[in-house]
């Protein structure tokens, strides 16, 4: 992803009431790079209006917490396998098609239910894996790809100062 994009995506970002939700499954690999970024991002200042959320792959237990928060702008950070990019942000229209597990409905049927409950809108910021095996460890692409990303959350952290 030309970082230009993702800085764009921030630059709107930076000032609405966005939860960012961290989603994977920390027994398989690259799967859990969207709660290690949530953990990255737990380091930050982030600004007032933002707040973090690790769903870890089971999104549908924290129905309550996404349905109570006040932000208008829900952003799930997670593994997505086959894309070209190793980062890319999907707008709402474009995740339809997503499912967070094995376990769970598709990512269509979960983002229907809460815009059926609230006014809100989503995001998601899709990271390329290159393993989705049993295994603690992210690889050091995955890795690299989510320091990328934290990288330039805090650069547009810093700049609201």
């Amino acid at each position: 992803m030309p970082s230009n994009e993702l800085s764009l995506f921030l630059e709107y970002l930076i000032d609405k009431e966005a939860l960012l939700v961290g989603l994977g499954n920390p027994m398989r690999s690259d799967d859990n790079v969207g709660v290690y970024l949530i953990e990255l991002l737990e380091q930050l200042e982030l600004p007032p209006h933002w707040n973090l959320l690790k769903c870890y792959r089971n999104p549908e237990n924290y129905l309550g917490k996404l349905l109570n928060s006040k932000s208008r702008i829900i952003v799930f950070i997670d593994s997505v396998q086959g894309m070209s990019e190793e980062v890319r942000i999907f707008c709402e229209d474009e995740i339809k098609d997503f499912s967070f597990s094995t376990h769970t409905f598709g990512i269509s049927t979960f983002i229907k239910y809460l815009k059926s409950r609230r006014q809100v809108r989503f995001f998601l910021i899709g990271i390329k894996p290159e393993k989705l095996e049993v295994g603690v460890e992210l690889t050091k692409k995955a890795k690299g790809r989510a320091d990328f990303i934290f990288r330039r959350f805090e650069k547009a952290c810093k700049n609201t100062d």
